[in-house]
């Protein structure tokens, strides 16, 4: 037995939060329902009337009157039915909608390194799955609850008046009948948890493979992942079985325990009947009320898979709730217009304990030119994700325009810097949209300087729809360097006062890249850049080339100072990079 992940105090009480907005209109459901259930429970009293008094008077007239008062109360009973049911939907919907946009707000505010960890797939599962689970106990549950209280109360006190003998026999069943229900909820509860968690992880599993789609049919391993994935729901097909056998089992052995109870009420009731200690009318309506009985305590049995499910699902959302996002802004930030000037004082960042930038110190003045080289794992994404405060250094500081990173206002800050990556992102929406993701309120006009700037407008014209057009989904629909022209086209039209250009024109061919370079020369007049590039006509932009190795500055200087010193950035890029630049200057 496993215990619950939160307390059922402290579960309740965070749920509470989200639902106290809509308590008056469950309030006012709740008063609707009370009369629904209210005429629902006299429809017996109705029936004994009928065969007690009506029918032995052979009153034709007093008969239809019955019929009549059973009609109008049928009619209250679904009008109220509809409403109080509408309200209950409404408040479910609106709880869940509040919850989504709590969890999606707070995943965004979440560190890269927790987006490292989980999978996409598994998020959005919670998101979308466990989520729908609270709606469906928030229009179960509250309906399910005033029903069978109010309708177990009305039929035990009627019961009462009918014959209070069969009435105790009756309610000396339900320590059993509890019993029999606390004996399963421990178990339903613990095989859910682990069926919520084996289809996460299987979600999570399809959307890698969805994503990396293009690398499997590459490799051609098609039939690989079916297996795979065969294998997955093979390993899910019994405990999915499992939980749904075992809340068949817990009906079963209820069913067991109502029928047997029913038996012997037909037993001692028809006795007392032919005793004429009871009316016949008197016992037709407490075998109905029997059914009243049972049949609330029978909602509140079926009551706990829904609960199960749904708390099971509430509390992996509290454990994504309850995440601490490593990336804090400050209680009191500062909104700063930036000039564009960096510091980076003896900054230290670690990955789990391991060093990854050790003793950094670099003084980039506004307007400055900078490039990061060295070797793979020397450094350079990971001073970029500092930059853009994707992570916090660990120790030292980094400084913009003198101010400490940490304290600036995130928002502020991150709307005046740009970031063009080597791998860039598009969205399934089209090539306007996705160019004017970084200025939404930029003119058509604007979008297209930056498209032509950025040496786009050409492939986009030649489109069916042009700007209109499509890119499917993560830009599928493009070529590499199409995606990587848009991008450089967001990150234009952003015009920001720090860039970053992470191996940015890497999948553009010679001819692209050299036409962007020159519409990036007149981009970054006036703004610091850092450049983390490999190819030499990248770096040569540069007022400063930086070195790393292993997380530390080896070297500073221009191209050419480095290349006389014959040191680190000699060996990497005088084989590589300028004997190809002069065979491409000879053909």
């Amino acid at each position: 037995m496993i215990a619950d992940l939160y307390p059922t105090r402290e579960a309740f009480r965070r749920f509470w939060k989200f639902v106290r907005p809509y308590r008056k209109l469950l309030a006012i459901a709740a008063l609707g329902n009370i009369l629904t259930v209210c005429i629902n429970q006299s429809i017996p009293l109705i029936t004994k009337f009928l065969i007690d008094e009506a029918l032995p008077s052979r009153n034709g007239t007093l008969v239809i009157g019955v019929a009549v008062v059973f009609l109008f109360a049928t009619l209250v009973q679904n009008a109220t039915g509809y409403g109080h049911d509408y309200l209950l939907y409404y408040s479910g919907q609106r709880t869940v909608f509040d919850i989504r946009k709590t969890l999606f707000h707070h995943l965004q505010l979440l560190h890269m390194a927790f987006y490292e960890r989980e999978r996409t797939a598994s998020l959005v599962n919670r998101l979308i799955h466990d989520v729908a689970s609270i709606q469906q106990f928030i229009t179960t549950a509250f309906s399910t609850i005033a029903n069978s209280a109010i309708g177990l109360c009305f039929a035990v006190t009627v019961m009462s008046f009918l014959n209070w003998k069969l009435t105790l026999l009756c309610l000396a069943t339900l320590p059993i009948y509890f019993a029999i229900t606390q004996a399963f909820r421990s178990r339903i509860y613990r095989m859910s948890h682990d069926v919520k968690e084996r289809q996460s992880a299987l979600a999570g599993s399809l959307g890698e493979t969805f994503s990396g789609i293009k690398v499997v049919k590459s490799f051609g391993q098609e039939d690989h992942e079916r297996r795979r994935f065969v294998l997955a729901i093979k390993d899910n097909f019994y405990p999915e079985m499992d939980l749904q056998v075992m809340g068949r089992r817990m009906w079963a052995w209820l069913a067991l325990l109502c029928n047997t109870l029913y038996a012997g009420i037909l037993v001692f009731g028809g006795l007392a009947v032919t005793r004429q200690d009871m009316s016949i009318g008197a016992f037709v309506a407490f075998t109905a009320y029997l059914w009243g009985l049972f049949g609330p305590i029978q909602n509140f049995s079926a009551l706990i898979q829904v609960t199960i499910n749904a708390r099971t699902g509430f509390e992996r959302i509290l454990t994504l709730l309850d995440t601490r996002p490593e990336i804090i802004q400050d209680p009191n930030p500062v909104e700063l217009t930036l000039k564009g000037g960096v510091e980076f004082d003896r900054v230290r960042f670690t990955y789990g304990g391991a060093p990854a930038i050790e003793d950094f110190s670099l003084d980039v003045r506004p307007g400055e030119v900078i490039a990061l080289v060295g070797p793979s794992g020397s450094g350079k994404s990971t001073l970029m994700s500092l930059l853009t405060r994707f992570r916090d250094v660990s120790e030292g500081c980094l400084r913009i325009d003198g101010v400490d990173l940490r304290k600036l206002d995130y928002d502020c800050y991150r709307r005046q810097i740009s970031v063009v990556l080597q791998d860039n992102f598009l969205f399934s929406g089209t090539i306007e949209e996705n160019i004017r993701y970084g200025k939404p309120e930029a003119t058509a006009a604007e979008v297209r300087e930056a498209a032509r700037l950025a040496n786009a407008l050409e492939f986009i014209e030649q489109a069916a729809d042009g700007f209109r057009s499509r890119v499917g989904q993560a830009g599928v629909m493009l070529s590499g360097g199409q995606r990587q022209r848009i991008a450089i086209a967001r990150a234009i039209l952003k015009s920001p006062k720090i860039l970053i250009f992470d191996e940015a024109t890497s999948a553009l061919d010679t001819q692209s890249e050299q036409a962007i370079q020159r519409s990036l020369d007149v981009l970054m007049q006036g703004k610091t850049v850092f450049l983390v590039a490999h190819r030499l006509s990248t770096i040569q932009k540069a007022h400063r080339i930086v070195v790393l190795q292993r997380g530390r500055i080896v070297e500073i200087g221009t191209h050419r100072e480095l290349l006389d010193r014959k040191g680190l950035y000699s060996r990497l890029y005088q084989p590589r990079i300028v004997e190809p630049d002069a065979r491409t200057r000879a053909a």
